[in-house]
């Protein structure tokens, strides 16, 4: 039973120590979060400038001359928005739906998950 004790101590000790460490270093603080999600929708936004502009306009909604021929979604629309998880959009950007190509060979998937980061901040 004392050896069961010391274990838990030192365990808790260890813990202790690690997020202690993790604190001074500065890696853990309440900002880091935002800042990094700020960065996926930065990068987010050039990918979208890049490559999907072209059919869904700049403010999502495929006012373009090329949107008016293929139709796409209006991305900034809420009820889109809500509708579509993230996973789904993912899917359609990978595979390809209706008449939008499929983009696995052309973009990394950090390229995907960033550009679908940039789309949600669309919503109107």
């Amino acid at each position: 039973m004392k050896r069961v004790k010391v274990v838990v101590f030192w365990a808790g000790v260890l813990l202790l120590l690690t997020l202690t460490a993790t604190v001074v270093s500065g890696v853990s603080t309440a900002a880091e979060p935002q800042r990094g999600r700020a960065a996926q929708v930065e990068r987010g936004r050039a990918v979208y400038s890049d490559r999907c502009v072209r059919c869904h306009g700049s403010d999502g909604q495929g006012r373009t001359r090329l949107g008016e021929t293929v139709e796409p979604p209006d991305l900034s629309d809420p009820a889109f928005q809500r509708g579509r998880s993230n996973a789904r959009m993912i899917n359609s950007v990978v595979n390809g739906r209706g008449q939008m190509p499929a983009f696995k060979k052309k973009l990394s998937r950090q390229q995907i998950a960033d550009s679908i980061a940039y789309v949600r901040t669309l919503a109107r």
